[in-house]
């Protein structure tokens, strides 16, 4: 995922699509399912990418509780 975003603010887009939707829900997955994993450390550009998206309302709302 990392090479496909690259320096791009929007995965497939120069806008929000569902590639977008899609890329952050596999990334909070990893984060809720798989805490142990630090893909922020070795991927740091879909890191600042997610929390990017995770300032959407989108996002916000449909946070696993």
């Amino acid at each position: 995922m990392a090479r496909g975003l690259g320096a791009k603010q929007w995965y497939s887009a120069n806008r929000f699509t569902l590639a977008d939707i899609a890329c952050g829900c596999a990334l909070g997955y990893l984060d809720f399912r798989m805490p142990d994993l630090n893909w922020r450390e070795t991927h740091p550009t879909l890191d600042k990418y997610f929390a990017r998206v995770s300032q959407r309302q989108s996002f916000i709302d449909t946070l696993p509780r």
